[in-house]
Parts: structure tokens; C-alpha cells; sequence
């Protein structure tokens, strides 16, 4: 079975492949939850943390950056590379921050420990605390949110209910992919496993076995694209080719991003 730990996907150990404990209690089976059970779970998680922040600071103090980007990109796709280019051309004066970096409380850490994993309900969590403060209210960069359905649909009700909140100057919000075919992926990941292990770095596991790097990939593709297909009518979403060098990409994004 496949699970997201701290952001990154990776094979879960063979006793959870059964069953697996979220950080509420609940077990979810191996099959996946239906897309309605998705659906109402994340209403519910919004319902639950839109009145924490209301209790915590009041409904009027909660205030929202200008703009968010949330970014995506497959294995291999120079994600990271690239974000410095997505800020420029958005205008973002925020640094990105990285969803797998927020992750590490001590209870994520102990869930980590056991290779259980991170449930949306804390993903979520911490993201919203992220869009609230104050340094980001310019703008900010959402790096690897969402990956879920639930987290799709959680988004999809934040947007509604910012609109009803204040319909003159909305949040804008954007979704960002970096996208590569399915070859370039694998050689990438493999290429940058060979660098890593000839620098003495460490190195991915996905990044060794081309078996890997390739499921890393498909497990990527499959999530992205239902959170794309669930967002498509809400958040305008710019799929930007990142095939070819630095360069091209960067002109690519400018072109695809500026004045946006």
C-alpha cells in the first residue's frame, strides 16, 4: 500500500498494509474512501478548524494573503528549482513554504517513527496557521498542497467561504504544476540517486530503482490529477511544461504566469 509521509510518497511497511491508524483514532481500510466519504470528511475537518481559528482569534482578525499559490510538480520535475521563477513572475515576496517542513511536531515525529501516517487533519492544520500570519499577507507559496482528495475538497470550501466572507477583494488563489512525461521523471530521479551517492549525500530510496522512481511517479500523477479535476471550476490552474532546460522552463513560466 502507498501512504504520504511528511509530503513524499513512499511504500508502506507490511504490517500496515491492512489497515492504518490516523492520528484521530480512525482506521481507514486499504480500500480507498469513496469520493463523497472524502467530501464530507473534509467539511467536516473545515467546519472543526474554521471555529477553532474563529474561537482562537475571532471571525474579523482572520485575514488571508492576497494570493496563494499552491505548487505542485512531479518527481523529477525541478519543482524546487523553478519556485524562485514562480515568485517573480506572481510577485511574491514571501519565501515558499514547504508542506513536508511544517510536519514536525512531536506527535508527526512519532508517527513517523512508527511509519504511520500524517493525517490531513493535521496537514490542513498547519497550512491554515501558515496562510494566517501576518509576513505572508502579500502573497505565499503552498509547496506540495494539496496531495489528498480530502485536502482538495478542504480547499474548495475555504475558497466558498472567503468569497461569502468578502466578495469584493477575495483571496486569489492559483495552482501551479510542473509537469514531465513519465521517461524524464525516471531518468531524473535515477540521475540525481548516481549524483547524490557519488557526493557521499543521502540519497532517496525511489532515486536507486528505476521499479521505484517510476510507481513515485504514477502514485504523483494519480493524486494530482483528481485534486486538478475537484479544483478545475474553483482555481485557475497553470500547468507549465518543465521538460527541457532551465531556461526554457523559465521563459515558459514567465510567459504562462506573468500578469496573472
Amino acid at each position: 500500500m502507498v501512504g504520504s509521509v511528511f509530503g513524499e510518497d513512499v511504500l508502506l511497511p507490511e504490517p500496515l498494509e491492512k489497515e492504518i491508524k490516523q492520528p484521530t483514532g480512525a482506521v481507514i481500510s486499504e480500500k480507498r474512501m469513496s469520493i463523497e466519504q472524502s467530501e464530507l470528511m473534509a467539511k467536516t475537518l473545515f467546519d472543526n478548524i474554521w471555529e477553532e481559528l474563529c474561537d482562537k482569534f475571532g471571525e474579523r482578525n482572520l485575514r488571508f494573503p492576497k494570493q496563494v499559490v499552491f505548487l505542485n510538480g512531479a518527481p523529477g520535475a525541478g519543482k524546487g528549482t523553478n519556485t524562485a521563477n514562480v515568485m517573480r513572475a506572481l510577485e511574491i515576496p514571501s519565501p515558499p513554504i514547504e508542506v513536508s517542513s511544517l510536519l514536525t511536531t512531536p506527535e508527526c515525529e512519532s508517527l513517523k517513527k512508527q511509519g504511520l501516517l500524517v493525517g490531513d487533519d493535521i496537514v490542513i492544520s498547519q497550512v491554515m496557521y501558515e496562510l494566517l500570519k501576518r509576513e505572508n499577507r502579500r502573497g505565499i507559496i503552498i509547496d506540495g498542497f494539496p496531495r489528498t482528495i480530502v485536502q482538495a475538497f478542504f480547499l474548495k470550501n475555504l475558497i466558498y467561504k472567503l468569497h461569502d466572507l468578502n466578495d469584493k477583494k477575495p483571496t486569489g488563489f492559483k495552482l501551479v504544476k510542473f509537469s514531465v512525461s513519465r521517461a524524464t521523471s525516471i531518468e531524473r530521479q535515477i540521475s540525481r540517486g548516481a549524483k547524490a551517492i557519488e557526493e557521499n549525500k543521502p540519497v532517496r530510496a525511489t532515486d536507486m530503482s528505476f521499479e521505484a522512481a517510476e510507481r513515485r511517479y504514477q502514485i504523483y500523477e494519480d493524486s494530482i490529477n483528481i485534486c486538478m479535476e475537484i479544483l478545475r471550476d474553483d482555481v485557475p490552474i497553470y500547468d507549465i511544461n518543465a521538460e527541457g532546460t532551465f531556461e526554457e522552463v523559465r521563459r515558459r513560466t514567465f510567459d504562462i504566469l506573468s500578469d496573472k
